[in-house]
């Protein structure tokens, strides 16, 4: 293994952009088939909405991972399996907008009102919501056929074990927390278990692993995947929980509005008195929250004491990332980039 000094960061612009790359040439395939005249616009409006933002934060992991191993640059197979990674991700995000009623997302509309706008009228919600579960749908059936048309061999069935039990988490994940908006009783525990299913296992561990296995990593990295990737992915996401509901913060407060059991909301609710207990659960969940109630809502949460708690379980487990990182049998080309994304997090939390 070579030195640190003599290794080559990835360049993740680059790898980005043959990622993206292979995307185009999935979805071109399949525009070209033989339906492609039934469904002119699932494609024009999937094209849009991959172009309209997002990081393709778990291709870039998938990538990691594969590096993780020996260093080496890409193989197509891998970023085959990558794309899919984002097409699968497509899906959730259709989906979860759904489910959540959003109409924006990357300040763009999300993909049911694109099809409500495309096709005005009496029933243009309904037919939006339709056509968006159909295409989360074909997006999912991709994602699942571009690994089963990797190269049949002992690495590319671990790769599709662990894509395979990644789908079964999130399901899992995006119920708890539907459910949990029904959960009055809903503890820490329960919202650090959907920040695990739909979040961290899916976001960075089950890609950074599938990367691995597909390059032929043992056992001991796939532990260190995910020893590294559960610590900071839980970290980020009570990053951006935070922000949700900081006073004075410039969010539209969406957890807040929709009563979303999050780990700071969770514990607001236990921290506080009886009395301004009773008002926060008044005000969460209500759509409707003027700019005055949430701000109301806000310092309830501030003064509760959660947020302070928050930062500690955030500085735990980006240490925790950290010290695993330093450890972990990983290629050195790739502990840099794994880095950062710690580095990210102590610089958003000092925000």
């Amino acid at each position: 293994m070579s030195n640190v000094a003599d290794v080559t960061v990835p360049d993740l612009v680059r790898i980005r952009e043959a990622v993206d790359g292979t995307l185009g040439e999935l979805i071109a395939a399949k525009r070209a088939s033989a339906c492609a005249g039934l469904l002119d616009d699932f494609f024009d409006v999937l094209t849009g909405f991959l172009a309209s933002g997002g990081r393709r934060a778990r291709p870039l992991f998938c990538c990691l991972g594969w590096r993780a191993v020996d260093g080496l640059p890409e193989t197509p197979e891998v970023l085959r399996a990558a794309a899919s990674l984002e097409l699968l991700h497509t899906y959730a995000m259709i989906h979860d907008d759904i489910i959540d009623r959003s109409d924006v997302r990357h300040q763009q509309p999300t993909v049911h009102r694109a099809f409500a706008l495309r096709h005005p009228g009496p029933r243009a919600d309904w037919l939006g919501g339709s056509a968006a579960l159909l295409l989360g749908n074909l997006c999912a059936a991709w994602a699942s056929e571009g690994f089963n048309s990797l190269p049949p061999n002992g690495r590319t069935q671990a790769a599709r074990s662990l894509f395979d039990e990644m789908c079964t988490e999130l399901i899992a994940g995006e119920y708890q927390d539907v459910r949990g908006f029904q959960d009055s009783a809903a503890d820490v525990e329960h919202a650090l278990s959907v920040v695990h299913h739909k979040t961290t296992s899916y976001s960075i561990e089950r890609p950074l692993q599938i990367g691995a296995a597909l390059a032929g990593g043992g056992r001991a990295l796939q532990d260190a995947c995910s020893a590294y990737a559960r610590p900071v992915g839980e970290a980020f996401q009570m990053l951006n929980d935070l922000d949700d509901v900081a006073v004075g913060s410039d969010k539209i407060g969406e957890d807040i509005r929709t009563g979303k059991h999050t780990v700071v909301l969770t514990l607001a609710r236990q921290k506080l008195d009886r009395a301004p207990a009773q008002r926060l659960r008044a005000l969460m969940g209500d759509p409707d929250l003027t700019k005055a109630e949430l701000e109301e809502a806000r310092a309830l949460i501030e003064a509760s004491g959660a947020p302070t708690t928050v930062r500690r379980m955030i500085d735990e487990r980006l240490a925790r990332s950290e010290d695993v990182l330093a450890r972990a049998p990983f290629h050195p080309s790739v502990r840099r980039p794994l880095q950062l994304m710690i580095e990210m997090g102590k610089q958003g939390h000092r925000a």
